[in-house]
């Protein structure tokens, strides 16, 4: 069965450089035999943003966010997927408000024993950061790895990245950077042989 990839867009831009980054990386994917798809988590509709820390996620044995709307739905369809990519734009070094509501419903998906024990359906999928920035990579676009590493250890996740410091195209025109193209591309067939090795 071939392995299927999920790019989490973050950024409200629906034509911004993050995309048309992730658009290359996903032909190479291609290429390679792995199918992709995308999720727009910004134009996601929800009941609340983000987490409202009712807990009632972590009762009972399903992994899934109890505030019934399309992002909670969405959060729960992850598991189908062989790797999470999380494309994103650096915002005040972070990543955009609209993609911190998804991630923090994705709580939903762990368990954590009374022994600190992390149980997950995510467990051994691959996890990605993929990230564009205006500034440089130390204490901004790192701080975002950091943020992304810790998890993936926790749920004992390959992790891989692919960031893009400096990126201060035009919206969407990153992709026309060749140096930027080629890094993109390349991220793919890393992921690519990950899913590989991964099986």
């Amino acid at each position: 069965m071939p392995h299927k990839v999920v790019f989490l867009h973050g950024s409200p831009r629906k034509a911004g450089n993050t995309r048309a980054l992730a658009e290359l990386a996903m032909e190479a994917l291609a290429a390679r035999g792995v199918a992709s798809e995308a999720i727009d988590v910004p134009r996601l509709e929800y009941r609340h943003p983000g987490c409202v820390s009712c807990y009632q996620c972590q009762q009972g044995e399903d992994f899934r966010c109890h505030v019934d709307d399309e992002l909670a739905r969405t959060v729960a369809t992850l598991p189908r997927y062989d790797a999470l990519v999380v494309a994103t734009p650096v915002y005040w070094f972070s990543q955009p408000a609209q993609l911190k509501m998804f991630v923090d419903r994705m709580f939903s998906l762990v368990k954590i024993d009374e022994d600190g024990n992390v149980f997950s359906p995510l467990r051994g999928k691959v996890l990605a950061l993929f990230a564009t920035a205006g500034g440089e990579e130390e204490e901004n676009v790192d701080i975002l790895v950091k943020q992304w590493r810790i998890p993936a250890e926790r749920m004992a996740m390959p992790f891989l990245t692919c960031l893009f410091p400096f990126c201060h195209f035009p919206p969407g025109e990153a992709a026309g950077d060749p140096e930027s193209a080629a890094r993109a591309r390349e991220f793919g067939d890393r992921l690519a042989k990950a899913l590989a090795e991964a099986r």
